[in-house]
């Protein structure tokens, strides 16, 4: 019996693929949570302003949405252990955002550099 892979089974991406972009979400978490513990050890200062800073943010937007929405909003961000998560999803996206864009700037380059 011989199996033949249709053009669906081609198209989709292979193990090592899916290597690659797991092991990236996990350095990134990983890369977060040390920042975090070094920031609270050398600098708690970075974490306390980044903390009201959120929270302001969360006001702003829980006062720009009217009524009864804006405060719900504002609540389950707020109270519901949101701007400690909240944080750390932000600095997580910003590291893979950051990582993500130098490696594309990199592929660009040594991809034009090859070129004669």
């Amino acid at each position: 019996m011989v199996l033949h892979r249709n053009e669906d089974d081609r198209r989709r991406p292979g193990f090592d693929y899916h290597l690659k972009v797991h092991s990236f979400r996990a350095v990134t978490v990983v890369l977060a949570w040390v920042l975090i513990f070094a920031a609270f050890y050398q600098k708690p200062e970075l974490l306390t302003g980044a903390q009201r800073a959120l929270q302001r943010g969360i006001e702003a937007v829980g006062d720009a949405i009217p009524s009864p929405w804006g405060p719900r909003i504002e609540f389950v961000f707020r109270e519901i252990g949101g701007l400690i998560w909240l944080q750390i999803a932000l600095l997580i996206s910003a590291l893979r955002l950051g990582l993500s864009t130098f490696a594309f700037i990199a592929r660009i380059s040594f991809r034009n550099d090859r070129r004669p």
